[in-house]
């Protein structure tokens, strides 16, 4: 009897070896090697009734029925039918094998096309697409899918939904996928197109903020909406800068210069892109006075990496005059001197040689900002006891130098020799609009009127133009045009004028001054008139529309 209950078992256990293996082999041929969807169909529709437990089979039948029903939309029994299969046999794979994302996500599609085509079928498409996102990770297509199509639901969906949906989209978007972060505004403009809704799902992230900022603007949307998150997104910026400082400060402790350096630079980079959208957001998110701080900060720390690297002082140079172009406390002046003569990089000698102008220039700056004037007119004594043949490539240092002793001589109120030298500073560069500034108000302090008109004139000759004509007028969107300006340091009223467009959408227009946001809106008229502060010397305008081609056909300024 034993003999036979084996023989049995082993019977039934051949008979369902072989069902499986005829019905994956019936499987792979319909999915390899089959093209027509019917023969296909039919294949499968065999496979499943040889053995009706294999969940790939259901699968894919399902995918099958659900291409039929969408080819012809219009053809509604049909339609309906393959729809209805579908359904079933997601159905039937998911009850086979309950952790298929992918059958999960299909039968959530089905549902949604058969409940929107066929209002009187009740689906629950929702809990479909939860699950199909709970078992894929979040960096998955199939993740980002399920968030697109539930946001395009928005209006329909639970508070509960929605709440899932939000923290969908958001670890979407922390991707910073450009494709998937255009189209997920796209869906929010048509589908939901509520402001608050979406900064509810915009994650805390810089560079989402400023490309749903560049959306808005690209698309003629809120311009208020559009500089509060771009103030936000300078705000998080900010943050990050400080957070690159604070490690570049730890890593030059420890004398890791190299590192300390890239810190300093990160830091730069962050704050040189901050445009100050908050005085036009009307918020204050970031401190002016901190900013220039940490600004001031930066520069010098970066300075000191790259003399304590002791490679070559003089690279540091740049970032050492930029810093003292910031710094106005003598005190705070006289720690750096104390530090660069310990490092050597200037020496204490009031008798050095005249041949370096460079490192001249620089001490005399130095002198200058801690209100040593009567050191720096010393130098300018020996200068008048001196013969110097100044080589070209020295002939600025050496107009710095006499620009110092003539201001120098001026603070002292002492004209006739400010004047002295700042002739000789015109004689050897006459372009030069900051000496001319200078003779300017030396002349004006003479009370010289002839010669101060003289002056003007030649000032006159160095600055723009009042008005002037830009060499390619067209300006394509996004894309950038600059323009600088000779300026002499006064305010102005700087004027843009465009080429009126017909019947066309408000221009968004964004014009920097200087690296920093002076105007952004929709022109109204044909031009911006623009009041701003300038610097001695060229003044950069950037003027960049925002959604769509501008012609701009004047750029003029007016001293106020």
């Amino acid at each position: 009897m034993k003999r036979y209950v084996f023989l049995v078992i082993f019977a039934v256990a051949a008979i369902i070896n072989i069902l499986i293996y005829w019905n994956q082999h019936l499987y792979y041929r319909a999915k390899n090697k089959v093209e027509d969807s019917e023969q296909k169909i039919r294949i499968l529709e065999s496979a499943k009734k040889i053995y009706p437990f294999n969940s790939f089979v259901s699968h894919e039948l399902g995918k099958l029925y659900f291409d039929k029903g969408i080819q012809d939309l219009s053809n509604v029994e049909p339609r309906d039918e393959y729809l209805k299969k579908s359904i079933a046999n997601f159905g039937h794979s998911i009850r086979l094998n309950p952790a298929s994302l992918y059958s999960h996500f299909q039968f959530a599609q089905s549902l949604l096309y058969m409940s929107h085509l066929s209002p009187t079928f009740e689906a629950d498409f929702y809990d479909e697409y939860k699950k199909a996102a709970l078992l894929t990770g979040h960096n998955t297509q199939v993740f980002y899918e399920v968030g697109r199509i539930l946001f395009s639901r928005w209006p329909s969906l639970s508070p509960e939904e929605k709440t899932f949906t939000a923290d969908m989209l958001k670890k979407i978007m922390r991707k910073r996928q450009r494709d998937q972060l255009q189209n997920i505004f796209q869906i929010w403009v048509i589908s939901v197109n509520d402001y608050k809704t979406m900064e509810k799902i915009l994650p805390e992230d810089a560079g989402v903020y400023r490309q749903y900022a560049r959306f808005l603007g690209e698309r003629s949307l809120s311009l208020q909406e559009r500089q509060k998150i771009l103030s936000r997104a300078e705000a998080l910026e900010f943050e990050r800068a400080k957070g690159e400082y604070r490690t570049g400060l730890r890593e030059f402790q420890f004398f890791r210069l190299d590192q300390a350096f890239k810190h300093f630079r990160a830091c730069m980079q962050l704050l040189n892109n901050i445009r100050f959208y908050q005085n036009f957001a009307q918020t204050q998110l970031i401190d002016h006075s901190e900013f220039a701080r940490l600004k001031k900060s930066v520069i010098l720390n970066t300075a000191k990496c790259l003399i304590e690297k002791r490679e070559n002082p003089d690279c540091a140079m740049d970032y050492l005059l930029s810093y003292l172009s910031l710094e106005r406390a003598p005190g705070v002046v006289d720690e750096l001197v104390s530090y660069l003569k310990i490092r050597h990089v200037v020496k204490d000698d009031e008798n050095a040689a005249l041949d370096d102008l460079s490192k001249l220039s620089f001490r005399l700056l130095l002198d200058f900002k801690r209100n040593r004037y009567r050191e720096i007119m010393k130098v300018g004594k020996r200068l008048r006891q001196s013969f110097l043949a100044v080589p070209e490539e020295a002939k600025n240092d050496y107009v710095r130098v006499l620009q110092f002793v003539g201001d120098s001589f001026r603070k002292v109120d002492n004209m006739y020799d400010a004047e002295e030298f700042y002739d000789k500073a015109f004689e050897i560069d006459p372009q030069n609009l900051e000496t001319l500034l200078r003779m300017q108000k030396n002349y004006d302090r003479l009370n010289e009127e002839e010669k101060i008109k003289e002056v003007n004139i030649k000032i006159e000759k160095i600055l723009s133009p009042g008005e002037s004509t830009p060499r390619k007028p067209l300006m394509l969107k996004g894309k950038t045009l600059a323009y600088t300006l000779t300026l002499d340091g006064r305010k102005i009223r700087l004027s843009l004028h465009f080429q009126k467009e017909k019947n066309g959408r408000p221009l968004l227009v964004s014009v920097l001054f200087n690296d920093a946001l002076a105007w952004e809106g929709y022109l109204e008229g044909d031009r911006i008139t623009i009041p701003t502060n300038t610097a001695v010397g060229p003044n950069q305008v950037r003027i960049t529309p925002v959604n769509g081609n501008a012609s701009m056909i004047k750029i003029a300024y007016s001293v106020e």
